[in-house]
């Protein structure tokens, strides 16, 4: 180890000249005394061979050069500890760039046992792992050629530069460096160069009215076999075919590669094990794992569940514009898959959402959307009946590798594509079925779902109410939801009929099913002999199609195979009441509401009133005066919640208008959690005040991180009466279909988990980050695809360059504090202080131990009792203090 304590002496103390004497002389010694060695001046920089005494005349009259002089080791003179971590750089180098070609590659063994027949192969592994290998420049130790094009692209995408910014500075870059540097001089080298390591993804041709895809006994075809449209794009001047050039291109990025890669990385393959030790034993619902779905899947197929390395997936799509609004015509539709393998904060993030298709626009597929779906359930299947054999990086061995899809996550609409049923008309509830009650208004000209007392226990006293509802006793009992299995047999001889294309002359009439054109070469594995079994053809009728899924084996075996958003449920429901109660936007009050009332003879104190050439409506008990609407708007206005908890609220109220306008989704998921009940705080009857927080109550409960069981089966049961209380307050055209769906939200919830596992909100984010991508608005498609590859590649590669990429992770802008006394958000501005008043202070005293669960064995304050509440908040703050001190908490 050679002394450096001289360097920081001045060059005119004798010392400075000691130590540089003795630096020769010990540099010298170590290397063999040579007589010439490297000199550290300011202007021989490492780069000129100099005798001993010029060595010491050049430190002493220009100093030592100052970044050398910096370093930890001066690894031109021989220094012990930088050979030794020039060393460990290179080895670390070597080793992690060695797995990551692994990886990437597919090797399982060391090099030397790779098969004859694989020379090929292995020379060019070799050749891509030496290039990968050689340092940025000739005596850099920090990166290698491969480290520093992953540190420097994932800046790039991190910070959305745009390709030609990085690539003015790929061009730039080498002339700041030193020689013979082998760094990339342009974005396309770079990607030419990373392209060892994305898995592409394969481009299938479809017919433009999205009847089949030209693959497989189709993959030779001109024309569609169905609808004969071209396969080609035609030229718009002479009309002739250009070969070549299709029509329609689906994006299949194949999901078992990708699988397999996941266990490739020796920290992910560690997470992917996270469900088989972290099930829930206190009876409480944190993950999908500790479902009803989960267990019931385990106990059929136990084969299955005694892999921990099996995978349970989920699937959602939608469609999104590409374009920003610049085209409102266009839809592209992503199908997304996310792994319920991992832990809860890693389950629903950015970087685990695999896309798996990229279903082209303009149009959407809607009932069609099975066809673009048969490349994703053909390699689903081949994973759960026969598995694929994967390397494990974790355990260091092999295994056979299945997996499971346990639902889909969807909007509505888009749960109709996907299960192949209907969502309008009589019959709009996928799972009432034929059982949904229905009523069809004449004024408003639209179906409404009411009848919620079908669902009350027996012996409820709103059943007998028949002035509050519909003027009848209610004996009716709400209707049983079908099975999957009794859903699959319904529709076993159902004749799919796939493609969007436009027919002339007479409609299609709804008997008239033709056997659709499938691309696979699967025959069907019905037998002919099957008895057949009775239809039932009011049940039939609501399918549109037997949906793809069936094709997996275990489909029919799940609870829940499609679930209901609750971000579009909450959010439609929270706009219904919002524009109901300040009579703006979509109200569901108005003329033709009160007609409605009219013409079904009840709660006739609300029907018009017609004077002369006008006509009156009654105040209604939702109603609200002039200055109850300004109130209601105010309170929202001027709420201020905490950095990152919501959006500006108060951008979408109109104090002067008395109108609330242009909130997202998330906006009124605040609004229905938090803002609702407290901004209708003395402003409605009792009644349908009582209704709205009751609802908001139930949306709070619901989407908590953390579900117990009990209080799950007690909102089922309670929902069903709030509901009640809707229809005894608000007008039958309130109850549209989104309001209806509440009542199965309970029920999907005890199925399959807390909510935030199975809604829309993470999969609209990512969407945004698709959008993102799109840089040429003549491919958006292939924009995507190309971008989402780069990403996926790099990502690849910085979780096997940890070490030698120094990029750092943003922190996420809602990452919330593990501070206990703040529980979302940030504050937005520095603390004032002022003093409380005694009422106040007992308040807040009593909302405090009144919402912790140590006091709950102390409250013993009975709902159904007739209890002083007013004494009862006078006097509990003090009583609780005194109960505590006679015991211990």
């Amino acid at each position: 180890m050679l002394d450096k304590a001289w360097v920081r002496l001045c060059r005119a103390d004798p010392g400075y000249e000691k130590g540089a004497q003795k630096f020769v002389t010990d540099v010298a010694v170590a290397l063999g005394d040579i007589d010439m060695i490297v000199c550290p001046c300011k202007d021989c920089r490492n780069v000129e061979r100099k005798s001993g005494s010029d060595v010491v005349d050049h430190l002493v009259r220009r100093g030592m050069d100052e970044a050398y002089k910096l370093r930890a080791d001066w690894y031109h003179h021989g220094d012990v500890d930088s050979v030794a971590d020039c060393e460990s750089n290179f080895s670390r180098w070597n080793a992690e760039i060695l797995e990551l070609y692994q990886a990437a590659q597919g090797f399982d063994a060391d090099l030397g046992e790779i098969a004859e027949d694989e020379d090929i192969r292995e020379d060019e592994f070799l050749a891509k792992l030496a290039d990968a290998e050689i340092p940025l420049y000739p005596s850099c130790l920090n990166h290698s050629k491969l480290s520093a094009i992953v540190t420097l692209f994932r800046i790039k995408t991190k910070n959305g530069w745009s390709d030609k910014s990085f690539n003015e500075l790929l061009g730039t870059l080498p002339e700041m460096l030193p020689a013979d540097n082998v760094l990339h001089t342009s974005l396309y080298e770079v990607k030419k160069f990373l392209r060892s390591f994305d898995m592409g993804y394969e481009k299938i041709h479809a017919c433009v009215n999205d009847c089949c895809l030209f693959r497989k006994r189709y993959k030779n075809l001109e024309n569609c076999p169905k609808c004969n449209a071209s396969r080609w794009k035609s030229n718009m001047q002479t009309g002739e075919a250009k070969k070549g050039v299709p029509q329609k291109v689906l994006r299949y990025f194949p999901i078992i590669p990708r699988f397999k890669r996941m266990f490739r990385s020796e920290e992910m393959a560690k997470d992917l094990r996270w469900h088989y030790s972290n099930k829930s034993t206190d009876g409480k619902l944190r993950h999908p794992v500790d479902s009803v779905t989960w267990d019931k899947m385990n106990d059929k197929y136990p084969e299955f569940a005694i892999e921990e390395r099996n995978l349970r997936l989920g699937l959602s799509t939608d469609g999104f514009n590409p374009f920003n609004m610049k085209n409102t015509r266009y839809s592209c539709w992503p199908v997304l898959l996310v792994n319920y393998n991992l832990p809860p904060d890693l389950c629903m993030k950015k970087e685990n959402i695999m896309l798996s298709l990229l279903i082209p626009g303009p149009q959407q597929p809607g009932n069609s959307i099975d066809v673009y779906l048969e490349p994703l359930i053909e390699d689903l299947n081949h994973l759960w009946k026969k598995g694929e054999l994967t390397y494990d990086a974790f355990s260091k061995t092999t295994f056979t590798l299945k997996a499971m899809l346990l639902w889909t996550i969807s909007d509505f609409p888009a749960y109709g594509n996907l299960a192949g049923c209907k969502v309008k008309g009589k019959m709009g509830c996928p799972l009432c079925g034929k059982g949904t009650d229905s009523m069809w208004l004449k004024y408003s000209r639209k179906h409404v779902f009411m009848c919620h007392r079908k669902g009350l226990a027996p012996t409820h006293s709103y059943r007998n109410k028949k002035a509050w509802f519909d003027g009848k006793i209610e004996h009716g009992r709400k209707a049983r939801i079908l099975t999957g299995r009794e859903v699959s047999q319904t529709l076993k001889n159902f004749k799919n009929d796939f493609g969007n294309a436009k027919e002339s002359g007479r409609k299609r009439k709804r008997n008239d099913c033709i056997e659709s054109v499938t691309d696979s070469d699967d025959e069907s594995s019905e037998s002919e002999e099957d008895e057949e079994l009775e239809v039932d053809e009011d049940e039939l009728s609501r399918w549109k199609k037997r949906s793809i899924f069936f094709k997996l084996s275990y489909w029919e075996d799940l609870p829940v195979r499609h679930n209901l958003d609750v971000m579009h449920v909450e959010r439609n429901v929270g706009a219904s009441i919002v524009s109901t109660l300040l009579h703006c936007g979509k109200s569901k009050d108005g003329l033709n509401a009160r007609k409605d009332l009219q013409d079904l003879g009840v709660r006739k104190d609300l029907h018009p009133n017609a004077q002369g050439k006008r006509t009156y409506l009654p105040a209604a008990p939702w109603s609200l005066s002039k200055s109850e609407k300004k109130t209601f708007c105010k309170r929202l206005f001027e709420f201020k919640g905490p950095d990152g908890y919501c959006s500006n609220i108060s951008r979408g109220v109109s104090l002067e208008d008395c109108k609330i306008m242009g909130l997202k989704s998330h906006d009124y998921h605040v609004l229905m959690q938090q803002l609702l009940p407290v901004a209708l705080m003395g402003l409605l009857p009792k009644g349908p005040r009582t209704a709205i927080i009751r609802l908001c109550s139930f949306f709070n409960h619901l989407c908590q991180r953390v579900i117990d069981i009990e209080v799950i089966s007690v909102m089922e049961a309670e929902i069903v009466e709030t509901l009640c209380m809707f229809e005894r307050f608000f007008p039958p055209t309130f109850f549209d279909i989104m309001v209806h769906l509440t009542v199965h939200l309970g029920r999907e919830a005890r199925l399959g988990g807390p909510v935030h596992f199975r809604w829309m909100y993470p999969f609209e984010r990512y969407m945004k980050v698709l959008k993102d991508f799109v840089r040429n608005p003549a491919r958006p498609e292939g924009c995507i695809a190309e971008s989402y590859l780069a990403e996926e590649c790099m990502r690849f590669c910085s979780d096997f360059l940890k070490k030698t990429t120094s990029v750092e992770e943003k922190p996420e802008r809602n990452t919330e504090y593990e501070n206990n006394s703040i529980l979302e958000g940030r504050p937005i501005s520095a603390g004032t202080s002022f003093m409380l008043t005694e009422v106040d202070k007992n308040i807040a005293h009593l909302a405090v131990i009144q919402n912790m669960a140590a006091f709950d064995p102390y409250v013993e304050c009975k709902r159904d009792a007739s209890f002083l509440w007013n004494m009862h908040a006078k006097n509990f703050a003090s009583w609780i203090k005194e109960q505590a001190s006679t015991s211990t908490i």
